[in-house]
Parts: C-alpha cells; structure tokens; sequence
C-alpha cells in the first residue's frame, strides 16, 4: 500500500508550482532513489512502495497559513511544506515559517532561496535552531527535491506515529496512575475507616508509620502521642523482648497470626489483645501492617459462660442431693409424726421433739439447695414477717461485714401474710446485698417493718399498686444513690452497673419476681447522693383461718379420715413405707407401686382408686404428671396429690396442662398432718390454693 501525503509549495511564482508538481506528482521515483530510502530506513527495498503526493499551491505566506489551519482542522495535516524566502508584498519566508509553525510544529518545511540573501546563522536567529527546516537552494535538482520530499514525509509520517504510541503511553500512564491513586485512597479510607485497630510500623527501626482510629482509641494515644512513639515506647504491659522477636519474625518472613498479649491502656487498666501482621515494602523501605482486636469482652464473656455453666452444674448437683435428702428426712419426719402422735410414747417425747426439730432444720437446708438450684415451688402459707426476718440478722450482719452500720426498725408484732418463708428471706438478703455494694466505704443500713393502709387515692402513685391493708418492708442505704437514667432499668434481668465480674445483673430482678409471686409490688425512692429505699408491699391476711403447722411440729390430734381407696407412687422405698404406714394407720385402703409404670398396672388391675398420691420426677418412663394426664383420660374427676423433694422448672400450680381440677402439691420432707390437710383438700370442693 502506498503512502499518501499532502505538501504545499509557498511561492510568489506560478511557474515555480508547475515545476514541483512535474517532479512530485508526474515523476516516480527511480530505481536508485527506492534504495536510497530503503538504506536510509533500513527496510527491504521491495518492501518500500513509492509514496503518493498531494501538492497544494499559495502564492503568500497568508494564503499558507490559512491552508495549513484548514488542513489540521479536517484532520488532513500537510506533511511538508516548500516555501520561497522572497513573496513581495506580504511576508517573506522567514516570517510565513514562523506563522505556520505556530499552528503546525510538526510541519516539515524546505526553505528554497536563489539569492545569499540569508546567512544559516541569520535564519537560526531568526527561526531557532529546528530539526524540521532544510534550506534548499535555486535552481534546485529534480532528484534532489525527490530524496528531500521522501525523506522528510517518511520522518514527518515516523514522528506522527511516535507521537501517537507516546500518547497512547501517557494515557496508559494516566490511567494506571488513577488506578493506583483509586487504590490508595481506597486502601486509606479502608484502614481509617476499619473497626479493627491497624498500624503501619517500619522494621527498619520501629517507627509507626501511621494508625487508624480505632488503634488510637485501643491504645490510648492522640495522634501527637503516636507520631513519636515505636511499639517499645507506647507498650504498657507489652515486653520489648517479646516485641523485638516479634519484629524478627516478621523480617525472615514469616506472618503473625492471632498473637495474645495484654495491654495496659491507662495504669490499673488491663485490656487483652490479639494480633495479626504482615511484612510488606512500602516505597522500598520495610515496613509490617498490623492488626490489633481488643478481646477483653469476648473472654470476660467466655469466663462468664464458663462461670454460668460451672454454676448450673453445681445447681444439678445440689438439686440431686436435696431431692435424696428430703425423701430420707421426709421418713424421718413421718415416723417421728407417727410415734409423737401416740400416747403410748409420752415418755419418749423429750426424744422424739428434738429429733423432729432437727429434721425440719434439715428440711430448711435443702429448701435453700433448691433456691441456689433453681428447682424449688413457692410454697405460700401464713407467716408472721417479723419471726422471718428476726431469723435472718446475724446472717445479714456477717454478709455486710463491720464496716456497715446495720439496724432493726420492727414493732413487737405484725399481721401475717401469705408467704413463702425461703422466698421472702431471698427478697430481704438480695436487697440488703444490694445496699451494701453501694457502700463500699462503708455506711448505714435499716431494715424496717410496719403496716400501710392504702386507699385508692394513695395507690394510684404506683402503678402496680391497689387499695387495702398491707405490711410493708423497707430496706434503705445511705449510699450514692440511683441515677435518673438508670433508675428504669434497675428491674432488668442482667442489667448491672458493677464491673465485668462483679455481678450477675440477677439480684433485683430475683427480688422483683418473688415479690410478684405473692401478689405484691416494690417501690423504689432514691436520688443522687441520698441512697435509696426499697419497699415491698406484701397483702395482710385479713381472716387467717388460723396458723400454719410448722413442719417437724408437735402432733395434733388424731383426725379421721373418709372411707376411700388410695393409689400411692414413689420411687423411694422410705417414703414408699412411710405412706403406706400413714394411710394404714388412718383407716385408709391403699395400694403402693414403686414407679408410674407399676402404677398403671396397679390401676388396670385393682382400680379406680378415689385419690392418687404420687412423685412427681419418676424413673422408666412415666412421670408422675404423665401418669396424671392418662388416668384423667378416663377419670377426669380424679383428685391428685403430687409430693417432690424438687420440680422441674416448668411445672406450677398453673402450668401441669391436665385435663379436671389442678392437683394439689406438698413439698418434701412433709408432716403427717400436711399430708392428711393435703388429702382432706384434695377430696373437697376447690376453694383453697393447690400448694400445701
């Protein structure tokens, strides 16, 4: 394919056009001038095809310029240009070159002159010294003005191309160049925007090259502080022994990874990190990249959990030993019951009392297992507060310790309530331990007790609260008080103000369920710098039907029982002996099977039976709930009585999910005169609570 280029000849002259075009279009260059230009561009001669010219005439340099502006801007550029020295009138040679180069550099131009009119040295001043300019003189040599018209389109067409493939490298350049500053600014909006520390540190010397946030906010430095500081200087608690062999590492190549130390933010302030860093090169010096997680919470959660677990292990445990304990001390209990109740026996009593009294103590022992475990039924029956709570003082003055003042504000007597004895003891011992951790240097104390008449207007300050007779226990501190923000969330379960270990978030809201297990409320007064005081409104008990019977009380009378026929389920031999004893001795039919499954048989075989007392937690299979539903299949009417030296969590006086009345439960070790309120209950009309 042939070269096409565009030249144009600047003379004043016609004649002079017609010359160049009889050379540059009519002509084809000779033989010798193919060789000529194939040496000179080091191409195979057959491989050089001749070149095609497009000559253009003007006859002043004006002409030429506007021809030359035209040809750039149809993108049709001229590749060289002849232009005479002299075109009177307008501009000579000289002053036409500067013009057109102005607007086209690249233009090769051949400065033809017939006179010495212009020295080189007078045209270099005049022009500067230019690759781009030959001077040719007149008359001038067919060939010679071939070999000058091949020879500069050939560098025109060569420095064309040249300039195309440099800007293509620029804009390679260019755009590589943007890539990088895209991805350095991605990288660094990356690492300080990142929720993980990170620090650039030199390996050449330590120096920290830069930091994120986060790491300043992990390691406690401003940003002035870390400019001067190296790992070695800002470590508190990190061993520049241990640092250096870090750093070693890093040199030979090797990565860190999930590296533990501790660091010490602040003194007296411990936080546990762990590490992970690479050696990179960053403009040729050595640095490592690192990133730092501060794992504090995670592992103090972990030792919580850990904790948590241990604790409900030890719950199981003590759970297992008080369900044993209360089936043996529930024997213990019966038979003692029995042979007090004898007046054959008189002379044994002294004996018999205290070995009674020792097994209700016993029976105290496991009914806290059984709170520390969780496992326990609320057993509400009518208490007089202030014999509860005069029980508990040197319990709570070893609690508190001696620093903290503790005193007694309780009348001589007060109405009975309705309550469990262990529960309410809890409420009082979680509030006073409450107290006394907003003492830390020590202070006062008051548990106080006194009966509040409430009317409707009264009530409406609370929320919870309603008109009537109710005896209130108060526990106050003088300590800091409860701020206005915290104050709504005292209540919540493991919401704690404390330090990561110090509490269980468990103590108030504890407080708060039992109080409304028996249908009370609290109230809480406190402000800032005054301390605080809880008060727990607990119901009166307008018309006692009379005092409970302690457990491991001295007999009452002999009370007859109806003419029924008695199925009794437990899984312990003693209780198993001591029920068919009690219910012998009370004229009661009764058939005894050692699990559920026996009991079923039991029933196909010798029932229907009018009542059925049974365990609750059995082996083989059946439990005693289990066998309550199936019976009730068929027997819908059919009391039960359900004794359990401990429950399962779920099951409550509403939650047992049977079909007919909810069965009455009694709590081991029981009396026999809790076994024989339980049965009399059992067979009348539903009136009174289940529990017993």
């Amino acid at each position: 394919m042939r070269d096409s280029f565009r030249l144009l000849v600047v003379d004043d002259l016609a004649a002079i056009h017609d010359d160049f075009r009889k050379i540059l279009v009519a002509a084809r260059p000779p033989t010798a001038l193919h060789a000529t230009a194939a040496a000179l561009f080091g191409t195979n001669p057959a491989a050089v095809p001749p070149a095609d010219f497009t000559v253009d005439s003007a006859y002043q340099g004006e002409e030429a310029l506007r021809l030359v502006e035209q040809a750039i801007a149809a993108d049709r550029p001229y590749a060289m240009a002849f232009v005479d020295v002299r075109m009177p009138p307008g501009w000579d040679g000289l002053e036409t070159i500067r013009h057109l180069w102005a607007v086209d550099p690249a233009l090769q131009i051949v400065l033809c002159t017939a006179y010495s009119d212009h020295t080189w040295n007078e045209t270099t001043r005049a022009l500067g010294l230019n690759a781009n300019l030959i001077i040719l003189k007149k008359p001038f040599d067919n060939t010679e003005v071939l070999q000058l018209a091949h020879a500069l389109t050939r560098k025109w067409q060569l420095a064309r191309e040249n300039a195309a493939r440099l800007a293509t490298l620029d804009e390679l350049v260019r755009v590589r160049t943007e890539e990088l500053r895209r991805a350095e600014e991605t990288f660094t909006q990356a690492f300080a925007a990142s929720p993980l520390a990170q620090a650039i540190i030199a390996l050449d010397g330590g120096a920290i090259i830069a930091v994120n946030a986060t790491f300043e906010r992990v390691a406690g430095l401003s940003q002035a502080e870390v400019a001067s500081a190296t790992p070695e200087t800002f470590g508190r608690g990190l061993d520049p022994a241990r640092w250096r062999r870090l750093v070693d590492r890093l040199r030979a190549g090797e990565a860190i990874e999930d590296y533990a130390f501790a660091y010490q933010p602040t003194p007296g302030v411990r936080r546990d990190i762990r590490c992970s860093a690479r050696a990179v090169a960053i403009a040729g010096r050595p640095c490592s990249v690192w990133v730092l997680q501060d794992v504090t919470e995670r592992l103090q959660l972990e030792a919580q959990l850990r904790q948590s677990q241990k604790m409900d292990a030890i719950g199981q445990l003590a759970a297992g030993i008080a369900h044993d304990f209360n089936n043996l001390l529930t024997g213990i209990l019966g038979y003692t019951s029995e042979l007090l109740a004898d007046p054959a026996n008189a002379r044994l009593r002294p004996l018999l009392e205290p070995m009674n009294a020792s097994a209700g103590r016993g029976a105290a022992l496991t009914r806290q297992l059984l709170v520390f475990s969780r496992k326990q039924i609320t057993q509400l029956e009518p208490l007089d507060p202030v014999a509860v709570l005069s029980n508990l003082q040197p319990l709570l003055h070893r609690l508190i310790g001696e620093k903290i003042d503790l005193r007694w504000n309780f009348p001589p007597a007060l109405p009975r309530i309705m309550a469990d004895a262990s529960a309410l003891e809890q409420i009082v011992v979680n509030l006073v331990l409450n107290a006394r951790d907003a003492l830390p240097a020590g202070g006062r104390i008051q548990i106080s007790a006194a009966v509040r008449e409430l009317t409707a207007a009264a009530a409406g300050g609370h929320a919870e609260a309603r008109a009537g007779r109710f005896i209130a226990i108060e526990v106050a501190d003088n300590g800091a008080g409860i701020a206005p923000e915290i104050l709504p969330r005292i209540f919540e379960p493991f919401f704690t103000t404390k330090e990561i270990g110090k509490g269980t978030g468990l103590g108030l809201s504890t407080v708060y369920s039992l109080v409304h297990q028996h249908r009370g409320w609290i109230d809480v007064r406190t402000a800032v710098g005054q301390g605080a005081t809880f008060t727990i409104y607990q119901p009166v008990i307008e018309h006692p039907a009379g005092a409970a019977t302690a457990r491991g009380a001295s007999a009452t009378p002999f009370r007859q029982l109806p003419a029924i026929r008695v199925l009794a389920v437990d899984d312990d031999s003693v209780v198993r002996q001591m029920l068919q004893i009690i219910l012998t001795r009370h004229h009661v039919a009764n058939t005894i099977a050692e699990d559920g499954v026996r009991a079923l048989a039991e029933w196909e075989k010798n029932g229907p039976f009018d009542l059925v007392i049974s365990d609750i937690v059995m082996p083989n299979g059946v439990s005693g709930i289990d066998l309550a539903r199936r019976l009730r299949r068929t027997h819908p009417d059919l009391p039960f009585i359900f004794i359990t030296g401990y429950s399962p969590e779920h099951v409550g006086t509403n939650e047992l999910n049977l079909p007919g009345r909810t069965p009455r439960v009694i709590l081991k070790p029981f009396s026999v005169d809790a076994l024989i309120d339980a049965i009399q209950a059992a067979l009348a009309p539903p009136s009174t609570p289940p529990f017993d």
